[in-house]
């Protein structure tokens, strides 16, 4: 489905549309903020700056006065912080904007009270554990409060937690970097299937935290294919390039076919131009091609693959406008 900025565009191209009565379509169409639009705007926009200026401030204020706050001061100042977070609760309605940026300010004050906790006490445990509590405790204010910000949190919390987490232990041929790089990739592709699957069930517009999301998993799968270049396909490298291989073919397949994101196949063109140009290098090198010349085919290989992108993309949305039309 187009915008609506995007269709009267295309009326415009067909010449269905006067270019001269453009501007009042679009506003007409609501693609112009109005007054109303740009209060609403200011007003979220102040709402969660304050909360997250709030949470942020009780964080480094405990930080710059740990030696002057005793024990319980920086206890009750966490505390009573994110107690205050969770007040406008008893007035307002858990799917309100105020409501869902008051979980997410209090969200953010569970992770500064574990970590108040740790630094404390001296419980000995991990970073990694930090983060994967705090995921677990904010995981149902997630579900109840159905906010795009707050998963965002949480799923960064957990990307934080897995790469700690890898980054101590390591498992037979995982090594710190496919290892993390593999469960970011089966936990954000899971992540992503859910939350596009809810989309097309309720319809939602908004695709900024589905990119987010997207663009991890690219990373991860992109990290992956790069490494077994890297690696020279040697002791079994190769199963590792060919996670992205399964992900960049689905990638476009879905987003090119059945949703239509054009921002995320630019993004799956650019993890194709980075794992061919190094591809094209390990080859290059390997056969002890003097550097100038393996750089200047490198970077015509680079700038043919950016053109042949560029193309492909624009091609794919005209394809889009007329399958519209």
């Amino acid at each position: 489905m187009f915008s609506a900025r995007s269709q009267i565009l295309h009326l415009i191209d067909q010449g269905r549309l006067d270019p001269k009565q453009a501007e009042a379509a679009m506003q007409a169409a609501g693609v112009f903020p109005g007054r109303r639009d740009w209060y609403r705007f200011i007003e979220r926009l102040l709402l969660g700056l304050g909360i997250l200026s709030m949470a942020l401030g009780v964080v480094f204020f405990v930080a710059y006065n740990w030696d002057t706050l005793g024990k319980f001061g920086k206890f009750a100042l966490v505390e009573g912080a994110l107690v205050a977070s969770l007040l406008p609760l008893l007035r307002y309605d858990l799917h309100s904007r105020i409501g869902q940026f008051s979980l997410t300010g209090a969200a953010i004050l569970v992770g500064a009270l574990l970590a108040l906790f740790g630094q404390t006490y001296q419980t000995g445990a991990d970073t990694w554990q930090l983060f994967a509590t705090w995921g677990v405790l904010i995981l149902p204010w997630g579900v109840l409060g159905r906010f795009e910000p707050l998963w965002v949190l949480w799923i960064g919390i957990v990307n934080v937690a897995i790469v700690l987490y890898f980054s101590l232990f390591h498992f037979f041929f995982f090594a710190e970097t496919r290892g993390t790089a593999l469960a970011m990739v089966l936990f954000n592709a899971l992540v992503l299937i859910a939350w596009e699957y809810r989309r097309r069930a309720t319809s939602d517009t908004p695709r900024i935290g589905v990119r987010i999301v997207a663009m991890l998993t690219g990373t991860a799968a992109t990290t992956l294919a790069l490494d077994a270049i890297v690696e020279g396909f040697r002791h079994g490298h190769v199963m590792w390039g060919m996670v992205w291989v399964v992900w960049i073919v689905l990638h476009c397949w879905i987003y090119r076919r059945h949703i239509r994101d054009l921002f995320l196949l630019a993004g799956g063109c650019l993890s194709v131009i980075m794992v061919g140009i190094a591809f094209l290098g390990r080859v290059l090198f390997d056969s002890h091609l003097y550097e100038a010349g393996g750089f200047l085919i490198m970077a015509l290989a680079l700038i043919f693959a950016g053109s042949g992108a560029a193309t492909w993309l624009r091609n794919t949305a005209q394809s889009w406008e007329a399958d519209n039309g």
